[in-house]
């Protein structure tokens, strides 16, 4: 069991936004599995499991959206993160996805083509 968060490389977040982010995301995504009856059982196992999660990068919004609209075609859990606007972008800016948790096939068929998310230089 896995949960893939991906960010925006193109936003070019600080390293304490980009964790905030993911942070985010990750919360947002256990938290829709575990109050579904669909995905409960997903989430307990992956709770058990240790929660694996990888960081990977979107080269645009665009990106993050094409992949929400397939995570939910596989009938993934999935959320797209938008911020509220308070540090470094403007209110509303999607930043981030999660998928997941869910079997690591199910959620690398949606985001295994993606590269880590690096820190920008």
């Amino acid at each position: 069991m896995k949960l893939s968060i991906v960010l925006r490389a193109d936003l070019s977040m600080s390293c304490g936004k980009a964790a905030a982010q993911a942070s985010h995301a990750a919360v947002e995504c256990a938290l829709k599995a575990l109050n579904s009856a669909k995905w409960r059982r997903w989430a307990e196992q992956w709770l058990e499991e240790g929660q694996k999660k990888i960081v990977l990068a979107a080269r645009s919004q665009e990106e993050i959206l094409e992949l929400e609209t397939k995570a939910k075609a596989l009938g993934l859990p999935a959320e797209v993160i938008r911020d509220a606007g308070l540090t470094e972008v403007p209110p509303g800016t999607i930043t981030a996805l999660c998928v997941g948790p869910a079997p690591d096939e199910l959620v690398d068929a949606v985001t295994g083509r993606l590269k880590l998310y690096r820190e920008p230089s």
